[in-house]
């Protein structure tokens, strides 16, 4: 009887090793998403969860710990961003204020759903009397540049800018619609062509790079035109373009916390055993 027992023991043992090799190897990954935790190390954490469902899909105690310890480990992540995003807000707000100290605020509430800020030292409540290639930003943060030709016969819908050492960029064509004006007399020509997004194609950022140096604005079209950018657009368009860059940071520093907050309003509110679905 007991030859038998032996034998039978001797059968199932490997298996019972085998079964236990495996439960030691989830709590191993599950102590080690702790440890990372603990460090906060909220990617390895994730990682050694994943690890373990993936591994060890019968490991059913320390699988159900592991998700209760994915949700710690993901409110303790978006607080961390909320954290940094707070800090990070509060160090370049001031700076951000001071920048917008330097241009004049612009809005025509009949008329505009949004404001512009406009470089003080370039802006002008007159009529424009000199070809000239304007500058401002958004609201939302978005440099727009409004190229201005005062002259005869010409239609441009695109413009170049050349420094002296050959370095070039091109804005996008753009169309006739929306925010563009031209008008005509028998004397003169009038045209207004707005580059923002896509048609304005880093051309505020090549000026900003190269101020120091010459360059020359050619406007493409029916016909050829170029003249020399004076200092003075050089200068407004650097600071146009460098307050944009800081509204923009500040803009998706801020929606980062949005987002850190609503997933944490998420893991607060869900059902128990609900399936977590928040986007990472």
């Amino acid at each position: 009887m007991q030859k038998g027992f032996k034998k039978i023991l001797l059968f199932f043992l490997p298996f019972l090793l085998a079964c236990g090799a495996k439960d030691n190897g989830a709590q191993l990954r599950l102590e080690s998403a702790r440890k990372a935790l603990a460090e906060q190390d909220y990617v390895r954490a994730k990682q050694d969860i994943d690890s373990l469902k993936i591994l060890y899909p019968k490991s059913f105690a320390q699988i159900k710990a592991s998700l209760s310890l994915l949700d710690t480990v993901r409110r303790a992540e978006n607080n961390k961003i909320i954290a940094d995003c707070d800090s990070l807000i509060s160090l370049h707000e001031p700076d951000l204020q001071k920048m917008k100290s330097m241009f004049t605020y612009q809005i025509n509430k009949k008329y505009q759903d949004e404001g512009r800020y406009i470089p003080k030292e370039y802006y002008s409540g007159g009529l424009i009397t000199n070809t000239t290639l304007q500058t401002g930003v958004k609201d939302d943060g978005t440099i727009y540049l409004e190229s201005v030709f005062v002259g005869g016969k010409q239609k441009h819908n695109r413009i170049k800018v050349t420094a002296k050492d050959g370095l070039f960029v091109e804005s996008g064509v753009v169309t006739d619609d929306g925010l563009n004006y031209r008008s005509s007399s028998l004397e003169i020509n009038f045209e207004i062509i707005h580059f923002s997004g896509a048609s304005e194609n880093g051309v505020a950022k090549f000026i900003y790079a190269n101020k120091e140096k010459p360059l020359t604005i050619t406007l493409q079209g029916q016909q050829n035109n170029s003249y020399s950018l004076p200092q003075s657009a050089k200068s407004a368009i650097s600071k146009s373009y460098q307050l944009s860059v800081m509204m923009l940071q500040l803009d998706s520093l801020k929606t980062a916390k949005e987002k850190a907050e609503f997933h944490i309003y998420y893991l607060d509110n869900k059902k128990e055993g609900e399936a977590l679905t928040v986007v990472e």
